[in-house]
């Protein structure tokens, strides 16, 4: 299933507004002018968060793999500690992310229900 365009989102985003606030000639809100610098640095950190999360399960993908191949029993122990390393940090980034997405999500309502009020 494919995404709409950027473009297409905020031209949705605007419909109906008599004025928003941007210095763009389109009158197009822009993210940078309607999101507090705080909003903007938690959902780069959940994106970031997110892509470690992902890093870590290719990574577990993988040497599971190899663990299944492996011949060798001292590569194979030093598998299972790597697979050990990797889950523990799975498993704390897992609770931390989750926590920062709630987060996240109260600031994008409150930012929208701000918006609209105007």
């Amino acid at each position: 299933m494919s995404q709409p365009p950027r473009s297409a989102l905020g031209s949705a985003f605007s419909l109906g507004r008599d004025s928003v606030p941007s210095s763009d000639p389109s009158g197009i809100a822009t993210m940078s002018s309607i999101t507090s610098p705080e909003l903007r640095r938690s959902l780069a950190e959940v994106k970031g968060q997110a892509q470690f999360l992902l890093y870590l399960a290719d990574q577990i993908e993988e040497s599971l793999d190899q663990l299944s191949t492996e011949t060798d029993s001292t590569h194979g122990t030093f598998l299972c500690k790597i697979l050990g390393m990797y889950s523990t940090q799975l498993e704390s980034k897992h609770q931390g992310l989750g926590d920062k997405i709630a987060e996240t999500c109260q600031e994008v309502y409150v930012t929208v229900r701000e918006f609209d009020a105007s």
